[in-house]
């Protein structure tokens, strides 16, 4: 999200609040010290978030990797969590959870990361991938990890199976 508005200076606790506890980092409940406030100016990056048109429009483009980044049950069509079940067809699955290491919760090495992606056919670090799941929040994780791992022409469709499976003209594959 912050990339979208223009931000790139940010930072992301690999392993999150778990991770930090769990090494027996310091942690607080007082109250922190006060900040100079700042101004932050908004420089939109189109083409970061898509819509359900654009997703439409890619199935079949062999210029696009269409990835899940929902479980395999969701992927596959066993689970009807969001109205219809299945996927957007074409689609491949990168589960965003298959990205951590269940030990720590940090992110997988890049080179694991990347055969996950190269796997799902998100070889080319130039094409187009679109990234969605259930309502855009799993999605941003494997696109964090593809901007990583210096994919350039990511997209976050964040509407996500939240809309697609409701609209009963668009198109849904199982199996």
């Amino acid at each position: 999200m912050l990339r979208a508005f223009g931000f790139d200076d940010a930072a992301v606790l690999n392993g999150g609040f778990q991770k930090w506890k769990a090494e027996g980092r310091p942690v607080t409940t007082a109250a922190p010290a006060p900040v100079a406030a700042a101004r932050f100016t908004p420089t939109p990056r189109p083409g970061l978030f898509t819509d359900k048109q654009e997703v439409l429009d890619a199935i079949g483009a062999t210029t696009v990797c269409t990835i899940n980044a929902l479980p395999p049950d969701l992927h596959k069509g066993e689970n009807d969590r969001y109205g219809r079940a299945g996927r957007v067809p074409g689609s491949v699955n990168v589960p965003a959870l298959a990205l951590l290491n269940p030990q720590d919760n940090t992110f997988r090495a890049a080179d694991e990361a990347a055969a996950m992606f190269e796997a799902g056919g998100a070889s080319s670090k130039t094409g187009r991938v679109i990234v969605y799941c259930g309502g855009g929040i799993a999605a941003t994780l494997d696109a964090f990890l593809l901007h990583q791992l210096g994919y350039e022409n990511i997209a976050v469709y964040d509407d996500s199976m939240s809309e697609w499976a409701k609209d009963e003209a668009l198109p849904i594959e199982v199996g």
